[in-house]
């Protein structure tokens, strides 16, 4: 159930309380945005059942990312990750994590491939952290791809004016 209060500072105060669940609260300068905010996790806490790697990526992004830079990528890769996982967060296994590990690998490098792996983590991560649903998490018996080498080469001052030269 979800309790909207006006606090003293002209904010709004947003709590939800659902049996057998801890109560989570947070303060917002509108009421709306506070209605908003109670009744999006209500419906997720109930119905955390039909998540979808879409549906919690979403979630995720837009608590924890939003007003980022970074929000319009993940956007992207969350969009990705559903393409290839449309079922249930439930129902997504090891086996299945490891069989897209292998097809991206065949069309993409492996840092790309690490990184769509570590926000699949991640989104399993906020589910059980965050959203309190009790699901393992598919990824974490998955070897992620080796990251790339990174470059350790300093520019000499002869390579610089040579660029220089050039341009």
């Amino acid at each position: 159930m979800a309790n909207i209060r006006s606090l003293p500072s002209g904010n709004w105060n947003a709590q939800v309380r659902l049996k057998g669940k801890p109560p989570q609260s947070k303060t917002f300068s509108t009421q709306a945005e506070a209605q908003a905010w109670a009744d999006k996790l209500e419906a997720v806490i109930k119905d955390h059942k039909h998540h979808t790697i879409f549906t919690l990526g979403m979630t995720y992004c837009d608590s924890h990312l939003k007003g980022k830079g970074s929000y319009t990528h993940a956007v992207q890769i969350v969009e990705q990750l559903a393409h290839a996982f449309p079922q249930s967060i439930h129902d997504i296994t090891p086996k299945l994590v490891n069989d897209f590990k292998l097809m991206r690998l065949q069309t993409v490098k492996a840092a790309t491939c690490r990184h769509q792996l570590a926000f699949l983590s991640r989104f399993f991560k906020y589910a059980k952290r965050g959203l309190l649903i009790d699901i393992p998490n598919p990824v974490c018996d998955i070897t992620l791809p080796k990251p790339d080498k990174s470059s350790d080469k300093v520019v000499t001052a002869g390579e610089l004016r040579l660029r220089i030269l050039r341009s």
